[in-house]
């Protein structure tokens, strides 16, 4: 299991990263970023310090024959 990564940057702390992540500041331009991600989660996530589901209750009810259908096409730039 790789260890965790924790980027601490003065009050704000980022210890979770999903698909294409990034942490930005300033004027940004994020070129060719593409992402697509499906999640089927009853219940979502819980990812902060010290926090907990209490009397946890779900069901997940996915029929999709296809999941999450997409297509990217790059068109080239002039």
């Amino acid at each position: 299991m790789p260890s965790a990564i924790n980027i601490n940057i003065f009050v704000l702390k980022i210890n979770s990263f999903e698909n294409a992540s990034a942490v930005n500041i300033g004027q940004n331009l994020l070129a060719d970023w593409n992402n697509y991600d499906k999640k089927t989660q009853g219940f979502g996530q819980n990812l902060g310090d010290d926090s907990d589901f209490v009397g946890i209750k779900s069901a997940v009810d996915d029929r999709d024959l296809i999941d999450s259908p997409s297509s990217f096409q790059k068109i080239p730039l002039p």
